[in-house]
């Protein structure tokens, strides 16, 4: 722990000394986005049982490779498109269904397609409110 503090003390003083500059790979324009997504709670149906919510609809997250030298799509790419629907649709909470992988598809050479309900779990905001 001390090791660390030093180190970073010591990064703070050269770079205060210096013309250093922080390049990041985030997004600035997204640095929101990144946070809201965990604003939409996964559940399954069984957790749902207990809890006072209501139906939105439905989402399909998509990650696509389109060229050849794009990485490959993935499910946590599909699962964060999802997530990301969920809250244009005003959900707070996805239960997944089926995630699948198709090949040469009119739009993409490979894609991953994950289904998912949204809901809307008033509870969450209740307990939120009291805190």
């Amino acid at each position: 722990m001390l090791k660390r503090l030093l180190s970073i003390v010591s990064f703070v003083i050269v770079s205060g000394c210096s013309s250093f500059s922080f390049e990041s790979n985030l997004d600035p324009d997204n640095i929101v986005s990144y946070f809201e997504l965990s604003k939409v709670k996964i559940y399954t149906n069984s957790e749902l049982r207990d809890l006072n919510y209501e139906d939105i609809g439905t989402v399909e997250g998509i990650s696509c490779k389109m060229k050849e030298n794009e990485p490959e799509p993935t499910e946590k790419e599909a699962k964060a498109d999802a997530r990301s629907l969920a809250l244009k649709k005003k959900g707070n909470g996805l239960v997944y269904s089926t995630c699948i992988t198709l090949d040469d598809t009119p739009a993409c050479l490979r894609s991953v397609s994950c289904y998912a309900r949204v809901v809307y779990v008033k509870e969450d905001e209740e307990a939120h409110e009291q805190q």
